[in-house]
C-alpha cells in the first residue's frame, strides 16, 4: 500500500508548481493580448462612431490640422539648380551608350537624371530617334541608342 501513495504524494507536491507556471503562462499571454484587446476597443470605437454610413449626418472637423511632414519651401534661393542646358539630354545618352538596354531606372541612377525629369527625356529622345527601346525579358523596357545619336557632342 505505500507504494501507491507515493505517487499521490510526489503529485501533491508538485501541485504548487504546476500552479505557479500555468499562473506565470497566463500573464504571459495576457501580457501578450493587451495590445489587441486595445486595438479592439478603439474599433469597437469606430465603429459605434461610424454609426449609420447611408445617413446625411454632417462629418466633424478633425480637432487639428494636418501636420505636413516636409517643410515647404520659402524662397527660389532654396530651390534646386537646373542643369545646364543639353547636360541632362548628353548625360542620358552616354549612359545609354555605356549600357544598351538599360531601363529608365538604371538611366536615371547612371545619369544622375531625376526620374520625373528623365520619364519626360527618354519620350522625347525616342521620339527624336536618338534611342531606341528593347522589349526587356522581364516586361520592363531598355534604352540604347538609336540612328541619330550623338553622344560625343558637346553642350551647346
Amino acid at each position: 500500500m505505500q507504494d501507491a501513495a507515493v505517487p499521490v504524494l510526489a503529485k501533491r507536491a508538485s501541485v504548487p508548481d504546476l500552479l505557479d507556471r500555468i499562473r506565470e503562462e497566463i500573464n504571459t499571454r495576457l501580457v501578450e493580448l493587451r495590445p489587441l484587446v486595445d486595438e479592439h476597443g478603439r474599433l469597437a470605437a469606430a465603429v459605434q462612431a461610424l454609426g449609420d454610413v447611408q445617413s446625411e449626418a454632417p462629418v466633424p472637423a478633425p480637432a487639428s490640422p494636418p501636420v505636413h511632414t516636409k517643410p515647404r519651401k520659402t524662397s527660389s534661393a532654396q530651390a534646386r539648380k537646373r542643369a545646364p542646358r543639353g547636360a541632362n539630354r548628353q548625360a542620358v545618352l552616354r549612359a545609354a551608350q555605356e549600357r544598351p538596354g538599360a531601363t529608365g531606372a538604371e538611366l536615371a541612377a547612371v545619369s544622375g537624371v531625376e526620374r520625373n525629369t528623365l520619364n519626360a527625356l527618354l519620350a522625347r529622345l525616342v521620339k527624336n530617334g536618338e534611342l531606341q527601346t528593347r522589349p526587356l525579358p522581364t516586361g520592363r523596357t531598355g534604352y540604347a541608342l538609336g540612328e541619330q545619336a550623338a553622344p560625343s557632342a558637346p553642350p551647346k
